[in-house]
C-alpha cells in the first residue's frame, strides 16, 4: 500500500516540480505581463476554494475517491494540452480555469486517502509523502536543464507528460472501504461552524500563503538577477531536500512535537526566510536560505495533516482536507498571489517584506489555536 501511494505522490509532484518554478516563465514567454501572470495563477488556485469542497463532499458521501482522481487526472492531460493552442490572455485564462479544476483536486483527495491509509495499514505518512518531494527535486533540476537547452516552450509539454504519469498512477490507488458511518449532509459546513477548526484554517492559510511571492516570482526574480536556469532549478530542489529530511523523520518529530508547535516553528522560519530574500539575491545566501523551506512549508504541512488526523472524524476527513487545500493553497493563497503582482511590479524583491507579516500572523493564529485547544481539554 505504501508503494502505491509513493508512486502516486511521485507522479503528482513530477507535475508540480515543473509547474511551480517554471510555469510563470512559460506565461511570460507567451507574452503576459506580471499583473496578468499573477491573475492567472491566483485564479487557478481560487478554484481550490470553490470546487474542492464540493468534490470532497461527494467523495465523503460516496467513497468514490479513486474514481474522481482518475477522471480528474485524465481531464488534466486534455486541458493542459489545450494550452498549446490557446492564444492571447483570455484564451489562456479560460483554459487555466479548466486545467486548474482538474488538477487541484488530485492533491487533497490523494492526501486524504494516504493519511487515512497510513493509520489503517500502519505505514509512516511522512516517508510516503517524501517520494513526492524527491520527484519535485528531480523535476525542478532536470526541468531547468531542459529549459536551458530547449527554451521555455518545453515547459508545457513536460507538464503534459507528467499529467499522463499521474493519470496512470491513479489506477493503483485503493478504493475506500465501505463502512457504516454517520450521515452528515454538508460536512464542510459542520467543520466551519467549529471555532477551533476555523482558527486552524486561518493559521495554516497564513503560513502557506506567505510563500506567494516566491511561488509566482521566485524564478523571474532570480533570472533578472542573472542566475542561470540550472542554478534556479537547484535552488528549488534544495528547498525540497529540506522537506524530505523532515518527512523522513516525521514519525519521530511528531512523537515529540505537537502539530500546533510545528506551526510555531513554521512561523519563525518564515520570519527569517523572507527577511533574507527581501534583501539579497546573492547566490550563497540563497542556497543557505532555501533550507528553511523544510520549516516554512514542510513543518506547516505536516502540522496540518496531523492536526486533522487527530481532531477530525473519518467521515468528514475528505471535506476537512479540501477546506485546508481550498483555503491554505486556494482562496487565501490566490488573493495573496493577486496582491503579489502589484507588489512585485513596484518593489521587485521588496515584495518579500509583505510575506513577513503573513508568517507573523500565522504564528499568532497558532498561539490562539493552542489556547482554544487547552480550554477544550479542560472543559
Amino acid at each position: 500500500m505504501a508503494v502505491r501511494f509513493s508512486f502516486y505522490y511521485a507522479a503528482i509532484f513530477l507535475a508540480v516540480g515543473i509547474h511551480m518554478p517554471f510555469w510563470p516563465a512559460w506565461l511570460k514567454y507567451r507574452g503576459l505581463d506580471p499583473a496578468e501572470i499573477s491573475l492567472i495563477l491566483s485564479v487557478g488556485v481560487w478554484i481550490r476554494a470553490f470546487a474542492n469542497p464540493l468534490i470532497a463532499h461527494f467523495a465523503d458521501r460516496s467513497g468514490a475517491h479513486k474514481k474522481i482522481i482518475v477522471i480528474s487526472a485524465g481531464g488534466g492531460v486534455i486541458t493542459y494540452a489545450l494550452f498549446g493552442i490557446a492564444d492571447g490572455f483570455w484564451a489562456l485564462f479560460i483554459v487555466n480555469l479548466l486545467a486548474s479544476a482538474m488538477f487541484m483536486v488530485l492533491i487533497p483527495l490523494g492526501e486524504n486517502l494516504a493519511s487515512r491509509a497510513s493509520v489503517e495499514h500502519g505505514f509512516d505518512y511522512g516517508r510516503v509523502r517524501l517520494w513526492g518531494s524527491i520527484t519535485f527535486i528531480l523535476a525542478a533540476y532536470i526541468g531547468g536543464w531542459v529549459v536551458e537547452r530547449s527554451g521555455d516552450e518545453a515547459i508545457l509539454w513536460m507538464i503534459v507528460a507528467a499529467m499522463i504519469a499521474a493519470f496512470a498512477a491513479g489506477f493503483g490507488l485503493p478504493e475506500r472501504p465501505a463502512r457504516d458511518r454517520p450521515v452528515v449532509r454538508f460536512p464542510a459546513f459542520v467543520l466551519l461552524r467549529q471555532k477551533s477548526f476555523l482558527v486552524f484554517i486561518a493559521a495554516v492559510s497564513l503560513l502557506q500563503s506567505s510563500h506567494a511571492v516566491l511561488y509566482v516570482f521566485g524564478t523571474i526574480h532570480w533570472r533578472d538577477a542573472g542566475l542561470p536556469d540550472q542554478v534556479i532549478g537547484a535552488l528549488w530542489a534544495e528547498g525540497v531536500i529540506a522537506e524530505i529530511i523532515l518527512f523522513a523523520f516525521s514519525g519521530a518529530v511528531l512523537a515529540r512535537v505537537s502539530p500546533i508547535r510545528l506551526m510555531y516553528i513554521a512561523a519563525i522560519g518564515g520570519l527569517i526566510r523572507w527577511i533574507i530574500l527581501a534583501n539579497t539575491t546573492d547566490i550563497g545566501m540563497l542556497f543557505a536560505t532555501q533550507w528553511l523551506h523544510g520549516l516554512t512549508f514542510g513543518a506547516a504541512h505536516l502540522a496540518a495533516i496531523h492536526y486533522m488526523l487527530r481532531t477530525v472524524p473519518e467521515h468528514m476527513s475528505a471535506s476537512a482536507q479540501s477546506l485546508y487545500s481550498g483555503f491554505a493553497v486556494g482562496l487565501v493563497m490566490g488573493l495573496t498571489m493577486l496582491v503579489a503582482g502589484g507588489l512585485y511590479e513596484s518593489m521587485a524583491g521588496g515584495a518579500f517584506y509583505a510575506m513577513i507579516a503573513l508568517s507573523a500572523a500565522g504564528g499568532a493564529a497558532a498561539i490562539w489555536l493552542a489556547r482554544i485547544s487547552a480550554r477544550d481539554r479542560v472543559a
